[in-house]
């Protein structure tokens, strides 16, 4: 009987003093390790759903799969033609694509860049999966290829804070 109570207040102390992160910090993690360069972490950015910001010491030198300019044109990068410039100027943005099947996310990395240092956003379209489920996540499979152009769309719709950045940086 003592053993037994010892046990159960070993187990009750033991859980109390393990901190277990919680789900929006294991999602945020997860999101990070789909990153293709190393951020020092992502900061969930106001009202604005499933929105990373991201800062660099340093230039990342990673080439885009798209650029987008200050109008919010977009356009592929990786043509047939090689790419007008390997570094990227400061007057648009360099958008990488991350697709995440296993995890079911798709992650748009939008990136500027001032003095030389990278900053940017991250724009997160998680489907509902049994790990990560809440009120603003799709119900549908973001990672379906046959459901890209919905993706797309809702890039697009979120991707304003990047050029709204651009503009006042261009300014």
């Amino acid at each position: 009987m003592k053993r037994t109570i010892f046990y159960i207040l070993l187990l009750a102390f033991c859980s109390c003093a393990v901190q277990r992160a919680t789900t929006s910090e294991e999602f945020v993690r997860d999101v990070q390790k789909d990153l293709p360069f190393k951020v020092s972490e992502l900061k969930a950015v106001g009202a604005h759903d499933n929105t990373y910001s991201f800062h660099s010491d340093g230039y990342i030198g990673l080439l885009p799969d798209y650029e987008v300019d200050s109008e919010g044109a977009s356009m592929i990068y990786q043509t047939t033609f090689a790419p007008t410039h390997s570094t990227q100027p400061s007057n648009v943005i360099w958008r990488n694509i991350v697709i995440n099947r296993k995890a079911k996310r798709v992650l748009c990395i939008d990136r500027l860049v001032k003095d030389n240092r990278t900053f940017g956003y991250v724009y997160v379209r998680q489907s509902e999966t049994a790990r990560y489920s809440d009120s603003g996540t799709f119900h549908w499979d973001v990672s379906n290829p046959k459901l890209l152009l919905n993706v797309s769309d809702a890039i697009e719709g979120m991707s304003e804070l990047s050029i709204t950045t651009l503009n006042t940086l261009t300014k």
